[in-house]
């Protein structure tokens, strides 16, 4: 069995990372039937930047943790059937179609989530299915040390995050590999896409806790720009492949505060800024209505569509 990874504490992996239980996580309020009503679907991949040309590749990784060791034995069509199992097999289709529109090679990665010495060790693979190779040798595996080496081949740059690494991670391997020069690529918060191959917007998800030394209102990309400029330049790149607009969701997790902040960047990758800005209810994970108000206004207040 498969499932999608948990973002926790990486010295302590049973501490997940905070989440608000009245709006639950960000990921689903776009992943909702308002927007499949509006043919527009939500995924997420990890995704690379050649940074010696300043250019997103033409390859996504899809990371997916298995219970057992059975991946490592099984064939190609099995593999798709857990993958199917785990993500559902119409939206795992639908995705394929826009990658492929998009000129993206679809690479599942799936692995274990073991103890750290067994990916230093060696002894441990990933399996890597590459459906753009779908019945022409998809299936390959690699060492922890062979996937820093594929990472090597298309960033092209070290950009460490340093020596102490990820604090919190989706799998130990992330975590390992954080501490290495040639760490796991980052992901796209949520994409939405439509039937057509195109793409309405990169979201960017910013959680605010209890600790932060900012004021929830005074939450603002000009805040981030500066300490986590890779990370806004390598998703303003993936908006500029897909000749889309760029988004970022502050959300909170104090219970307290009852409202999100969204924000439009526009500008070059290296010159972002804010153009636009909405304050909107925070959605209630268990009220339908209350989910289909966001999603309504999302769709008429930032996207400009037909709510």
């Amino acid at each position: 069995m498969l499932r999608k990874p948990i973002l926790a504490l990486r010295r302590d992996p049973s501490r997940r990372a905070r989440e608000n239980d009245i709006c639950g996580d960000p990921a689903k309020w776009f992943d909702f039937p308002t927007f499949q009503e509006h043919k527009l679907y939500a995924a997420s991949f990890d995704f690379f930047v050649d940074w010696q040309r300043e250019r997103v590749c033409d390859e996504v990784w899809i990371k997916r943790i298995s219970d057992s060791d059975d991946i490592l034995h099984l064939e190609e069509e099995a593999l798709i059937d857990l993958i199917a199992d785990c993500d559902g097999r119409e939206t795992c289709r639908r995705l394929y179609l826009f990658l492929a529109r998009q000129k993206f090679a679809e690479k599942y990665m799936l692995f274990r989530d073991v103890p750290q010495e067994r990916w230093e060790s060696g002894e441990e693979k990933v399996v890597e299915l590459d459906l753009s190779r779908y019945r022409r040798g998809s299936v390959s595996y690699y060492t922890a040390r062979e996937i820093e080496d594929k990472i090597k081949a298309l960033r092209k740059t070290p950009v460490p995050i340093g020596r102490a690494g990820l604090i919190y991670a989706t799998s130990v391997l992330e975590g390992y590999l954080s501490e290495r020069s040639y760490f796991w690529p980052g992901d796209v918060d949520t994409l939405l896409y439509d039937n057509y191959g195109g793409v309405k917007a990169v979201l960017e998800f910013k959680k605010h806790t209890a600790s932060s030394r900012i004021a929830f209102q005074d939450q603002k990309i000009t805040n981030y720009l500066e300490r986590d400029i890779m990370k806004y330049k390598s998703l303003a790149l993936l908006r500029d492949r897909f000749s889309t607009s760029l988004y970022v969701v502050y959300y909170p997790i104090p219970r307290d505060i009852r409202y999100i902040i969204v924000e439009k960047l526009e500008g070059a990758p290296d010159a972002l800024y804010a153009s636009e800005r909405w304050e909107m209810a925070l959605p209630v994970q268990r009220n339908f209505r209350s989910m289909q108000a966001f999603a309504e206004r999302f769709l008429a207040d930032v996207l400009h569509l037909p709510a």
